[in-house]
């Protein structure tokens, strides 16, 4: 019975012997000769004719099937030469070559746009710059280096305004991405935020974030979006709110909200902190500590303010004619004058009101010849002593060589005793003394002060009477000490490291440590990152719309995962 069945063949019997398939002696075939044994189609699962491109079977791979095929298909080539079907071979091969060549030419000029996209962003250069500068510049490198062919394989970056543009907005979304999901993957994080205006008026809000990611520390950039109507703390509000709305951000691990002290931040009822409060009651607020200066402008006597304000409208008058500025400046050339220009006056920099009225006082009796040749109402008051004495910067000099009367000695003590009490509204008092043990845990008085409840406590004895620890906190100030001495600068001591290397082996006290040094004590990062947004949207560049891409790429410090991006496009040259 065993003739009558139909056995399943194995695979290895499917596969025909490649010195002599099936017993056939290929040279006995008519036509070309089928020399199998040189064709190694056996190692291809997708073995397709040369002729028309089509599948083949592992079935159809016989001499029999192959010459049917060739005289039934194509009769016009079986007469041809075995070279003739070499040929076929070789040049599809050679195309296959050439294609993987040039897909992977393209990869690299896509990488390399990607490259020169982030290095504008960072240096807050126009997109044009690409095309206009750095590819003509590149080109003309190369082509003197290594050759022209080199240099068209260069000319295939592309570069246009668009593309730029494009990668840009591509890198900002993968880092966006990126610190979003490190960001909720941290247990806290402070906020740092603060708004201005950009050249074209428009209100935009900047926001910062501080969060611990791979045992380190980051601070990093998280948005920057404008405010299309008021500027209230309900629309500061929303907009911070929606943004973590939508990346899925939770205002429960948001440990602290640094800001400056304007109405709309501050305010107890609508301001953007009690708005915040509502979200999470234990949220610590901490005011902006770089200006502090500045409250002694809000805190002068109105006397010493009405000063203040005159010399600003005695500056204004000559700075802002250029004529009379022009004037002045021969003027003070000619009475050999160490100055010869007054400089005008910021309101958001409190210092630069001191050197405002320092250059004023010297340029007093410059000033006072100037006025009255212009029969102006200011050289009343430059001819008076008492109120050129109120218009000098260094006051307690002046006190301490009783240049100054009684009453003056009054207005600056009450001055003094208002911003005493201003500070004290800004800056609540605060027991440093119960934070020594956070910038040294193993000193004892560290402890008296302190309150911890029992297993925090315990934690902190277990830290002081580790040796390894100890030692390694040894280290850490020897190397800080060091640092301070080589750059002949006092640096000040960065205890975040040593306890972050802490928080999975003592994780309770380590937490509590870090609600100390996470929170933002200023609001440096935002006024310069301002300082970028200006350099990024000029007057020549008033009309760009993806600001918030550009500031992203260039002031974050995670960088773009380009790989991931290319994976995801598709690789063109530039034609």
């Amino acid at each position: 019975m065993d003739r009558f069945l139909i056995k399943k063949r194995k695979l290895s019997e499917e596969l025909p012997d490649p010195y002599n398939a099936h017993g056939v002696d290929v040279e006995e075939l008519p036509g070309p000769s089928f020399n199998l044994p040189n064709v190694e189609w056996w190692r291809n699962p997708y073995t397709s004719c040369l002729m028309c491109s089509e599948k083949l079977s592992n079935e159809s791979m016989v001499p029999s099937k192959l010459k049917r095929l060739l005289f039934t298909k194509h009769g016009f080539a079986s007469e041809k030469p075995l070279d003739f079907f070499k040929r076929l071979a070789s040049d599809q091969n050679r195309q296959a070559s050439k294609f993987i060549k040039h897909s992977t030419v393209s990869d690299k000029v896509q990488e390399a746009s990607y490259a020169v996209a982030e290095l504008i962003a960072k240096k807050m250069k126009s997109h044009t710059t690409a095309e206009s500068t750095i590819l003509p510049a590149c080109c003309e490198i190369v082509k003197i280096l290594f050759g022209e062919d080199f240099e068209k394989e260069v000319r295939k970056i592309p570069l246009s305004n668009n593309t730029v543009q494009r990668r840009i907005e591509d890198m900002s979304k993968d880092v966006e991405f990126h610190v979003n999901e490190k960001l909720k993957a941290a247990e806290l994080f402070a906020l740092q935020l603060d708004e201005s205006t950009d050249v074209t008026g428009k209100s935009q809000v900047m926001t910062f974030v501080r969060f611990i990611c791979d045992n380190e520390l980051i601070e990093q950039f998280l948005f920057c979006k404008d405010l299309p109507e008021t500027t209230r703390g309900q629309d500061i509000f929303n907009l911070v709110n929606n943004y973590f709305t939508t990346a899925n951000i939770s205002w429960k691990f948001c440990l602290s909200v640094c800001t400056d002290g304007c109405p709309s931040m501050i305010g107890h009822l609508t301001g953007f902190l009690a708005l915040v409060k509502k979200e999470n009651p234990d949220i610590i607020f901490t005011h902006c500590f770089i200006h502090r200066e500045a409250l002694v402008a809000k805190s002068l006597m109105p006397e010493l303010n009405e000063v203040l304000q005159t010399v600003v409208k005695m500056v204004n008058f000559i700075k802002s004619k250029l004529l009379k500025s022009r004037l002045f400046n021969q003027l003070c050339s000619a009475m050999d004058s160490e100055h010869t220009q007054l400089l005008f006056h910021t309101e958001v920099r409190w210092l630069s009101r001191g050197r405002v009225l320092q250059r004023f006082y010297e340029l007093r009796e410059e000033l006072l010849l100037f006025f009255t040749c212009e029969e102006s109402k200011y050289a009343d008051f430059l001819s008076d002593d008492s109120w050129c004495a109120k218009t000098n910067w260094d006051m307690f000099d002046l006190v301490k060589n009783c240049h100054v009367n009684s009453d003056l000695t009054n207005l600056i003590l009450k001055s003094l005793h208002l911003l005493h009490e201003n500070i004290k509204k800004y800056f609540p008092s605060l027991d440093v003394s119960s934070l020594d043990w956070v910038k040294n845990p193993f000193i004892d008085s560290a402890y008296e002060t302190a309150l911890f409840t029992t297993d925090k406590e315990s934690e902190l004895i277990d830290i002081k009477n580790d040796r390894g620890l100890k030692l390694q906190y040894s280290k850490l100030v020897e190397d800080i000490a060091r640092e301070s001495k080589l750059k002949k600068i006092k640096i000040n001591l960065d205890v975040s490291s040593f306890w972050i290397n802490l928080l999975h082996e003592y994780h309770k006290i380590s937490r509590k440590a870090m609600n100390a040094i996470l929170p933002f004590s200023t609001s440096y990062i935002c006024e310069a990152a301002f300082s970028s947004m200006n350099a990024i949207k000029t007057k020549n560049r008033s009309q760009l719309k993806n600001l918030e891409d550009d500031m992203r790429v260039c002031l974050s410090t995670i960088r773009p995962r380009r790989n991931l991006i290319m994976k995801r496009k598709q690789s063109q040259i530039s034609h």
